[in-house]
């Protein structure tokens, strides 16, 4: 995810201060003069040209009055000026409080003409202009209102205080000069809290669009990047939703000759495809594919499949995926990884030929050392006794060369196929005290104990593999300990299962180590420093075995406090 820096309180505001002014903050266009005003005070003058045509005809002296003239002149002159080009603006300027101010003014001369009289009913018209200065969202508008709606009532206070009107109209007058100002300021105060609440809302919505267009673009460009990333790399990406549905295949994929030839969509084509075991030959079931597997739920790791026609030219894929959920647990997708690793298996296939052949050649000279040696064994006492102190050194050196060579042969078979066992009923304590007792001598010259503790383990396996299991275990084990120290083997029956046990007290196994401890050919830092014998095939034998009999191995170990290696096969 691409992170971007959230936008400072100063650009936040400058909308607002856009439209600050001395009357208030009406930061958007909802109650623009060109709107509002021309709206409220055109009604305001319709109403009042409607009440002079009555008054025409009820009192017509009071119309021809030159107050009631000079109101009327105030409020045309109001409403012509919202109409002026000034007013065509977004903005509320601080003098448009004059022109709600002149509906006021007016009324208030009128009112000098004709108080407590038929223009009584009319001053409450003024709630128009009232309402207008309310929507400037100014405080010193509702007081101008408040001022001017005074000066409307302040003729009646005159009046009344003189006692000229008669008790109908004195009743009419005090609830006129009680009223007016409360309806007009509360009238003002309501357009004021209404304007400011449609404005805020308006405010939230635009920047909730503004938040939403930018998550999108931001989501857009998440998307860009991680596809151009995707496409970019050098291995096949799959993403599908949890049914299975394809979401996105990058370009490797699409683009693959193999996928999409004659036009054929990629996406079908990977689905279809037919795809061998990993011996090229074995159709995999569909049910066993990657795809399948995923879909169903499951974590695949690195399945190595052939696809292709067999003895044809094939290529080898080593695919891995699993399902992908979010932190509550909901399933959102899979994810499917494909990486063609067919020149890594010719390399390997190679290097399993070249290590097949050597030994096979090596084999031929040992067996003739070997058999020499024998017979110098024979007639050991006819020889001279410089040359007859060296014969345990050599025989001692060409059992390890023959190790060596089977070790050789028997990882190049691991990687070819399944290992061929030639099963047996055969008791596994009897197959590991043969191998305590084959290397008690080179455990004796670094002065280690080896401990026996044999329990009746029966089973059907092959045991000459076992041995050799038992023999690269107990031979990891008295190299990696100190003079002085133990080993300990151990086998019993465990339910349905035979285990074989060999302990040490020796150095130990680092967590970083312990990863890759099966890995053919592999030598940790400490065993390279200290300059321990070896090649690192030992235990990539013995894992290669213990799998071809169904069983599992594991490893407990820490630095400095020996490693215990646990080997559980089943009975049958």
């Amino acid at each position: 995810m691409v992170n971007r820096a959230a936008p400072s309180r100063e650009s936040a505001e400058k909308p607002a201060h856009r439209f600050r002014n001395s009357l208030g903050d009406p930061r958007m266009a909802l109650f623009a003069p060109r709107v509002t005003a021309r709206l409220l005070q055109g009604v305001f003058a319709l109403i009042f040209l409607a009440a002079t045509i009555l008054l025409l005809f009820i009192e017509l002296h009071t119309v021809l009055s030159l107050r009631y003239l000079t109101g009327g002149v105030l409020i045309a002159a109001a409403t012509a000026a919202v109409f002026l080009p000034a007013m065509n603006g977004r903005d509320i300027k601080p003098w448009m409080v004059v022109l709600p101010g002149m509906d006021f003014l007016a009324f208030a001369i009128i009112r000098l003409e004709s108080t407590g009289a038929a223009t009584n009913p009319m001053v409450m018209m003024l709630t128009l202009p009232a309402i207008w200065a309310g929507l400037m969202r100014s405080w010193r508008s509702i007081a101008v209102i408040a001022v001017l709606s005074v000066a409307v009532i302040t003729p009646d206070i005159v009046v009344l205080t003189q006692g000229r009107l008669t008790e109908p109209n004195a009743d009419r007058a005090i609830m006129l000069i009680g009223m007016l100002p409360l309806v007009m300021i509360l009238g003002a105060i309501a357009a004021h809290t209404m304007a400011s609440i449609l404005i805020d809302r308006q405010l939230a919505l635009k920047r909730e669009r503004e938040q939403r267009a930018a998550a999108a673009a931001e989501s857009e460009r998440s998307r860009f990047l991680l596809d151009t990333v995707l496409d970019s790399l050098a291995v096949g990406v799959i993403v599908t939703d949890p049914e299975g549905e394809l979401v996105l295949m990058n370009r490797i994929l699409r683009e693959s000759p193999e996928l999409s030839a004659d036009g054929a969509d990629p996406w079908e084509a990977y689905k279809n495809s037919p795809a061998f075991e990993a011996d090229g030959l074995t159709p995999l079931p569909d049910d066993e594919s990657t795809y399948n597997r995923v879909v169903r739920g499951e974590h695949v790791s690195e399945q190595l499949l052939w696809v292709g026609p067999p003895h044809g030219r094939q290529r080898a894929l080593s695919i891995s995926g699993s399902p992908v959920h979010t932190a509550t647990g909901e399933h959102i997708a899979n994810v499917i990884i494909i990486t063609e690793v067919t020149d890594y298996l010719q390399a390997l296939k190679a290097k399993d030929a070249f290590i097949g052949t050597v030994s096979h050649e090596l084999r031929t000279p040992l067996t003739t050392v070997t058999g020499v040696l024998e017979v110098f064994e024979e007639h050991i006492d006819e020889l001279p006794s410089a040359l007859a102190q060296w014969l345990p050194v050599l025989q001692r050196n060409v059992m390890r060369q023959h190790v060596l060579v089977r070790d050789l042969l028997t990882a190049a078979g691991t990687r070819s196929g399944a290992l061929l066992l030639e099963r047996d009923t055969t008791d596994l304590g009897c197959v590991a005290t043969e191998a305590v007792s084959a290397l008690s001598a080179e455990a004796g010259r670094k002065n280690i104990e080896i401990v026996l503790d044999v329990h009746s383990a029966v089973g059907s396996f092959d045991p000459t593999r076992l041995s050799q299991v038992a023999e690269n275990l107990i031979t990891n084990a008295v190299r990696y300990t100190p003079p002085g120290g133990r080993v300990t083997v151990r086998t019993r029956t465990v339910g349905d299962e035979l285990e074989l046990a060999v302990s040490d007290t020796g150095v130990g196994i680092s967590a970083a180590d312990k990863e890759r401890l099966f890995e053919q050919f592999f030598r940790s830092e400490s065993a390279r420093s200290s300059a321990i014998r070896g090649i690192g095939l030992g235990l990539a034998i013995v894992k290669a075995i213990v799998e071809a009999h169904r069983g599992r191995i594991n490893i407990d170990s820490e630095p400095g406090e020996g490693t215990t290696v646990t080997v559980r096969l089943p009975r049958d």
